[in-house]
C-alpha cells in the first residue's frame, strides 16, 4: 500500500496516518469477528438524525443514499483517484467508494446503497482551518460529548441516539496538523473502535506515531 492510498482500505491505518481513527490496535491487529451485513441495522431513528459530516458546501448523513452524496464539497477533484476499499475487519458484502488525493481522502462505507459511514480525511491543514472545521461541528451540533487529548493528538465525539460523529486531529509537525471527520452507526464505530473509551487508549500511540511518521 502507497502511504497516500490510505482511504477505507485501512481507515487511516495508525502506522501510516499518525492518527488511529480506525481504532485498530497499535500493532495492527484487527479488533474482534467480522462485521457481517446482517448486523448493521439503519433504524428510523438514525435516518433522522441530524448527525452528519460536514463540508463548507454539502452534508453527508447516515441512510443518504451511496450515489448521491459525492457533491459539492464531497465531489472527486479532477486528479482525484477512485477508491473501493473497505475497513479491515467489514465484511466484503459492504460497499466501499471514495476518492483521493495527496492532500485529502474521502471515503464511504454503504450497506447495499445506504451510507453507514463516511470519512473525510486532510493530510495537511493549518491550526486556523482545524479550528474553522471543529467550531463548524460546534455550531452546528453543540459542544462534543467528549474531548479526549490534548492539542498533539485530539479526538472529539457528538453523538445521538445510533449516530455518532467524531473529529481527530494530530500535529505531524509543527503548525501542520492532520484531520479527520468520521460520521458513523455507532454499532459499526464501536466494532472499529472509534469510541471515547478506545481514543483515551490509543491518543498517545497516535501522537507517537505521527511524530515517527511526518509528512513531507
Amino acid at each position: 500500500m502507497r502511504i497516500e492510498r490510505l482511504g477505507l482500505g485501512l481507515l487511516v491505518l495508525v502506522a501510516l496516518s499518525g492518527c488511529d481513527v480506525a481504532g485498530l490496535a497499535i500493532d495492527g491487529k484487527g479488533t474482534g469477528p467480522q462485521l457481517e451485513v446482517e448486523e448493521v441495522k439503519i433504524d428510523r431513528e438514525a435516518l433522522t438524525n441530524n448527525l452528519a459530516l460536514l463540508s463548507q458546501e454539502s452534508s453527508i448523513r447516515i441512510g443518504q443514499d451511496l450515489n448521491t452524496v459525492l457533491v459539492g464539497g464531497f465531489r472527486k477533484p479532477n486528479r482525484g483517484v477512485p477508491l473501493r476499499e473497505l475497513p479491515p475487519g467489514v465484511s466484503g458484502d459492504f460497499v466501499g467508494t471514495g476518492w483521493e488525493t495527496p492532500e485529502r481522502t474521502v471515503s464511504l462505507v454503504a450497506k447495499e446503497t445506504d451510507i453507514i459511514m463516511a470519512l473525510d480525511m486532510e493530510n495537511t491543514v493549518t491550526p486556523e482551518h482545524r479550528d474553522d472545521v471543529v467550531g463548524q461541528y460546534r455550531r452546528t451540533f453543540g459542544d462534543p460529548q467528549s474531548e479526549v487529548g490534548d492539542d498533539k493528538a485530539k479526538y472529539l465525539f457528538w453523538g445521538s441516539g445510533s449516530v455518532r460523529v467524531m473529529i481527530c486531529s494530530v500535529r505531524v509537525r509543527d503548525g501542520v496538523y492532520r484531520l479527520t471527520s468520521v460520521l458513523g452507526l455507532g454499532s459499526v464505530m464501536d466494532r472499529l473502535r472509534m469510541d471515547a473509551d478506545s481514543a483515551r487508549q490509543d491518543v498517545g500511540a497516535a501522537a507517537q506515531i505521527a511524530a515517527e511518521n511526518p509528512v513531507k
